[in-house]
């Protein structure tokens, strides 16, 4: 009997994510950055991207952005100021745990996506333990840990309420607003909370490594607008 191997243990977020990100974005690619803060990683596929627009609810921070060619200040729960079939790329950089209604969103990068066009997240997982307490964490207490670990400036740490932070919610959110998986990859990803502390980010991997891949701690995704539905 052949045994099924594991699937691959990802400890980078940013790896998966241009190894995406590079099947994804054709030459000549319009994308939208869906709450594209102060800095993209975006910015090192220039390459491929035609227009780079981003929108956020935090007018200083997109105004700051340098490697947008435009800037919208919007709200991602409510219609966007674009038209239907805009784009080709929706991009969302940790920011679907901070939606209030993510399935609005949804609906919205559905419409102004191109037929075929791709959603590509990063997205805390709540399924995984350590991160399910990040849900009842004071805000002052998220943002002193997240200076601490990933170097986060308190300005750039927002209210997050994690309401489509499961695989199982996010997925059957998606699929209700028209998308199909492509690729969905779980990634190791508390190490980055211990800082300088070689010892404790060693643990937090293999605190990782142990459990079903479906609870590690970041959800990185890329989906396609599914135009064949009946």
């Amino acid at each position: 009997m052949r045994l099924q191997s594991r699937p691959k243990f990802h400890t980078s977020h940013t790896e998966v994510e241009a190894d995406i990100l590079r099947s994804a974005l054709a030459p000549g690619s319009r994308v939208l950055d869906a709450g594209c803060g102060r800095t993209t990683r975006l910015s090192g596929f220039r390459d491929r991207i035609d227009r780079l627009v981003g929108a956020d609810v935090d007018e200083s921070g997109g105004q700051a952005n340098a490697a947008l060619d435009d800037f919208v200040v919007a709200d991602l729960c409510r219609p966007l100021p674009f038209a239907a079939g805009e784009f080709d790329v929706v991009y969302a950089n940790f920011v679907v745990e901070h939606l209030e209604r993510p399935e609005h969103a949804f609906a919205e990068w559905h419409r102004v996506l191109r037929p075929g066009g791709s959603v590509i997240l990063l997205t805390s997982n709540l399924s995984n333990p350590l991160m399910a307490v990040a849900h009842v964490m004071p805000q002052p207490v998220r943002t002193a840990v997240k200076r601490v670990g990933p170097g986060a400036e308190a300005r750039d740490v927002f209210p997050a309420g994690y309401r489509a932070n499961t695989p199982g919610v996010l997925g059957r959110l998606l699929d209700r607003a028209g998308f199909t998986p492509v690729r969905v990859v779980f990634v190791a990803t508390l190490h980055r909370y211990a800082g300088r502390h070689r010892l404790a980010a060693a643990a937090l991997r293999e605190v990782e490594h142990l459990p079903p891949s479906r609870l590690r701690s970041t959800i990185v995704g890329w989906y396609r607008r599914d135009d064949d539905r009946g």
